[in-house]
């Protein structure tokens, strides 16, 4: 260690490269956890507009809204967290469960307005639409599970403004 010392006092120019190889490291590490805040709040946000439009499917009872619920940060983000290996497998789990039914609710409200002039076509699908629109409501596992992972992200990551 006193060897290690006497080389820094004598070499001004080591002292430059290790401060700046530390530099260089701090400021990618915190670009890169600024841009992870990112991806997780936008999947937040994303979450929390498939919650009121699902909220509003099953107060309003209309049977094929002209609505779909938005997937678009899931598509983005997601992949660019699970890439950057930022979520583990419970919390890829979580969220994976709630978009899913998201896009499979989706489906179920295609198929609604495919066959709204068929009463009793119309009738199935409308009760498999509520399934999956409550599963995507508070108090349900799909929501609370996938809500509670982005949130204890989100308050780690709110220290890189």
């Amino acid at each position: 260690m006193a060897a290690f010392l006497e080389i820094l006092r004598n070499n001004e120019e080591v002292v430059a490269v290790v401060i700046g190889v530390f530099l260089a490291f701090l400021l990618e590490w915190i670009s890169t956890a600024r841009k992870r805040r990112g991806h997780f709040s936008a999947l937040q946000a994303e979450m929390e507009l498939c919650r009121a439009l699902a909220e509003t499917y099953l107060q309003h009872k209309i049977s094929a809204p002209l609505y779909r619920l938005p997937t678009m940060a899931y598509a983005h983000s997601l992949p660019e967290l699970l890439g950057s290996a930022a979520l583990g497998k419970k919390e890829t789990k979580a969220l994976l469960e709630f978009f899913t039914e998201v896009e499979t609710l989706n489906r179920g409200l295609d198929q609604a307005q495919a066959v709204r002039d068929d009463a009793k076509k119309l009738k199935e699908e409308v009760e498999r639409n509520e399934i999956k629109a409550g599963h995507l409501v508070p108090n349900q596992s799909y929501y609370h599970q996938a809500r509670s992972i982005l949130d204890g992200r989100l308050r780690w990551y709110r220290w890189f403004w």
